[in-house]
């Protein structure tokens, strides 16, 4: 796992920030499959249920989040783009749960903010310079047919 530079300066504020980035997307691994472990996959609480397609959408973070993680370390420029897609994902969930939150029980859902929004909005700020200093994928070697000699 190399982390370059785009100016020719110290790889190190890219290391850190990488780290950071494999920390959030390390926590969130473990914690959606831990709860997949305890309660089971697609589970939902029958004394206070959500709507299936929220359940759904969170349990897809139990194989987004470690694909993100490996992506990142073998495939970086993908890794990046997968990284804010699953963060895009996750403010557009927790931004639709706030709205059926308020409209079904007057529940201003905002535990999310704290952790995930920051995490969202570091990864949307530091995610140009990752893109710069990532190497670029080599392409594939041509196809060759053998010959028939």
């Amino acid at each position: 796992m190399t982390v370059e530079t785009s100016s020719g300066g110290s790889p190190w504020p890219n290391r850190i920030i990488l780290a950071i980035w494999f920390v959030c997307f390390s926590v969130g691994s473990l914690i959606h499959i831990l709860v997949v472990a305890k309660y089971g996959l697609f589970a939902n609480d029958p004394a206070d249920p959500l709507p299936t397609p929220f359940v759904v959408v969170n349990e897809l973070f139990t194989v987004l989040n470690p694909l993100t993680i490996a992506l990142l370390i073998f495939k970086r420029r993908a890794g990046i783009l997968s990284a804010l897609g699953v963060v895009a994902l996750v403010y557009v969930l927790n931004l639709a749960l706030m709205v059926w939150f308020w409209t079904a029980k007057q529940h201003l859902h905002v535990a999310w903010l704290y952790l995930n929004g920051t995490m969202g909005v570091f990864m949307a700020l530091t995610a140009r310079r990752l893109w710069r200093a990532a190497p670029e994928a080599k392409a594939l070697p041509p196809a060759t047919t053998p010959s028939p000699t």
